[in-house]
């Protein structure tokens, strides 16, 4: 199999894929995070249902119709406004509540309210009984002795679908069980937390209009971005590729200086790894449009990550292609590259499957908060495997059959004057 003698048709796949990627980059743009420009971004939890509709017309009454609310969960949204206006030195940010999964042992049993068991006037004791079954509104079977009429309760659940009476699903000292409401006495519901009442400027404003209309919430997550930052971080983003580059192709060049031209092999390593970012880059440019995908932190992490897979796999290749002409010195450039192509490919499809099976499991299985990186990462394996075989190894043989050259008008109209 001659994959260097295709190398054209890898040529144009990757045009074809770099022009789209640019494309969709033009018309589309990428979607920056808080982290990118200023803006704010919480994490909601209600306690009662709570549409999305209306907490889009709640914040545009506050002034922030940019805001961009998105479901995460159950009564649960991420909402992302523009900066607020939040005075020096104040509260503004909140630490993540723990998930089921981050407590040991039983989960904890909220508490709606307390009751006394027996009916009013009533001296009788009442059994506990087991959860409905098949009826909502029929209890099972008693549990254990009788409570007695008088005892103190807590009620953990309340179910309101039955007509004759509420159920209340209660602890009664050592015994949990269900008891109708009729059989029972002096219900007080859990009083409900008072209003916000700390000054965080806008943030309070807005905490307080959502406890207005839609009660109790938590806010699991609060973060605000200030413009300074956000250009810092864009700043500092964008140095770090370029430093990381400028690294690799020293590297790589120093690494193959036993070669003729090692500085091709830097190179060519580079202009591969450029075409893998392009694609990455024009890839969130379409899922920003289509599903609203974000740059964040986390997607420069995510290129830093595929920046090194794409050049550890080319590397792989140009080792092949070392060994290939201390092998074989007289052999041509284009047999020692193709050679070692054929060699490497086994290698390179396989760990670029792994890598996207474990990718994939993950988007499917959760992984919300590294859902961007994530997403990189598949992007730039498939980009990387690619370019490692159709691009960076192919440019070497090019360039030493001097097709670079032909691209290259300005030199040559100079060597044209030269031998005039």
């Amino acid at each position: 199999m001659d994959l260097v003698g295709a190398r054209r048709s890898f040529y144009i796949g990757s045009a074809v894929l770099v022009v789209a990627a640019l494309v969709f980059l033009g018309a589309f743009r990428l979607r920056p995070g808080i982290e990118f420009t200023a803006g704010t971004t919480m994490l909601v939890a209600f306690e009662e249902p709570v549409e999305q509709q209306e907490l889009r017309t709640t914040f545009a009454e506050l002034g922030h119709p940019e805001a961009r609310i998105q479901s995460t969960g159950s009564r649960e949204f991420l909402i992302r406004t523009g900066e607020l206006d939040v005075p020096e030195g104040s509260f503004t940010e909140t630490a993540p509540a723990l998930d089921d999964g981050d407590v040991m042992g039983p989960e904890p049993l909220e508490s709606l309210g307390t009751l006394t068991i027996g009916a009013s006037g009533s001296t009788a004791a009442v059994a506990l009984r087991q959860p409905p079954t098949t009826e909502v509104c029929v209890l099972g079977d008693p549990i254990g002795d009788p409570v007695a009429s008088g005892t103190a309760a807590t009620v953990i659940e309340i179910v309101e679908s039955c007509e004759t009476a509420d159920i209340y699903r209660v602890v009664a000292g050592d015994s949990i069980g269900y008891v109708l409401s009729s059989d029972t006495s002096d219900f007080v519901p859990v009083a409900a937390p008072p209003p916000i009442t700390q000054d965080a400027g806008e943030r309070t404003v807005i905490e307080q209009r959502m406890f207005d209309e839609f009660g109790s919430f938590q806010v699991r997550e609060f973060a605000s971005v200030s413009a300074v930052v956000s250009e810092v971080a864009v700043r500092n983003a964008a140095l770090a590729v370029v430093v990381a580059s400028l690294f690799i192709m020293a590297y790589v060049a120093f690494a193959f200086s036993g070669l003729p031209r090692p500085f091709r092999y830097g190179v060519c390593a580079i202009v591969a790894l450029v075409h893998d970012v392009l694609i990455v880059l024009g890839a969130f440019a379409l899922f920003g449009a289509v599903f609203g995908t974000e740059i964040n932190l986390m997607c420069v992490t995510g290129l830093l990550t595929v920046i090194g897979f794409s050049v550890h796999d080319t590397i792989v290749v140009f080792d092949r292609i070392r060994e290939n002409i201390k092998q074989a010195p007289h052999a041509s450039l284009h047999e020692n590259v193709n050679s070692a192509l054929l060699q490497t490919f086994a290698r390179s499809l396989n760990t670029s499957m792994t890598v996207l099976l474990t990718i994939a499991a993950m988007l499917a299985l959760g992984g919300v908060t590294i859902r961007e990186f994530l997403l990189v990462i598949l992007v730039g394996v498939i980009a990387g495997t690619y370019s490692s075989v159709g691009i960076a190894a192919q440019l070497l043989v090019s360039w030493e059959q001097g097709e670079l050259n032909r691209l290259m008008f300005w030199r040559r109209r100079g060597a044209a004057r030269e031998t005039v």
